[in-house]
């Protein structure tokens, strides 16, 4: 079955395809990583009652996009390529000033990563071990990462929340970026709707659901 006749099936299964809901899929490895990322994507906004959201997965070896999803309660639109926000802390990281796209956030990353010396590496490990990346820590995978939290344009009680990092597997590094849009603070979050709280918890299950799912053989 080609990959778009796939796509296309699963969502009229899961009933996506509305007047109301905008969603975006590019799979460009197993399809089981890309129906399981895409699920993971829907749990999560839900769970956080967010707007929409979008994940983008890249080999770093080869700058492929392996992977990339998004939703959104707008029609006809897409995170990944549509919506553009500065994420202060993540500029920095790139020494850059104007509004990018996720794909472009991306992009970006995977230059700085190859060109990133020991101490820039260990700020983003530290991050993840020790800051407000926590939630993306798992044990025997080294994680690195930031995360941002912004404002949405023209609406200062609506955050965008984001993580941006790598991870290393079967001596492989991907790129990952996951984002939501205007997720509201839960219980299990104690009312946080920070990235720390929320993105880096998206992030965290398509880390896990790709590793189990690229085993080698």
């Amino acid at each position: 079955m080609k990959k778009s006749t796939f796509w296309v099936i699963l969502l009229l299964l899961t009933g996506c395809i509305s007047n109301t809901l905008s969603v975006a899929n590019y799979c460009n490895t197993a399809i089981s990583v890309c129906e399981s990322n895409y699920n993971i994507l829907a749990q999560e906004i839900d769970r956080f009652k967010a707007k929409g959201g979008a994940l983008i997965l890249v080999n770093l070896q080869n700058n492929k996009v392996l992977n990339s999803a998004s939703i959104s309660s707008l029609d006809k639109f897409d995170y990944n390529h549509d919506y553009a926000y500065k994420a202060n802390n993540l500029m920095k990281l790139f020494n850059k000033q104007q509004p990018e796209t996720t794909a472009q956030f991306i992009q970006d990353y995977g230059h700085f990563i190859k060109q990133a010396d020991q101490n820039e590496l260990k700020k983003l490990r530290d991050n993840v071990t020790r800051g407000t990346a926590r939630q993306t820590n798992i044990k025997g995978i080294k994680v690195y990462g930031l995360t941002a939290t912004d404002y949405k344009p023209n609406n200062s009680k609506k955050v965008i929340t984001t993580f941006m990092g790598h991870f290393i597997y079967n001596n492989k590094k991907y790129a990952i970026i996951t984002m939501l849009d205007s997720p509201k603070g839960i219980r299990s979050t104690f009312g946080f709707n920070s990235s720390g709280w929320n993105a880096t918890k998206l992030a965290r299950r398509i880390v896990e659901n790709c590793i189990s799912k690229l085993k080698p053989k």
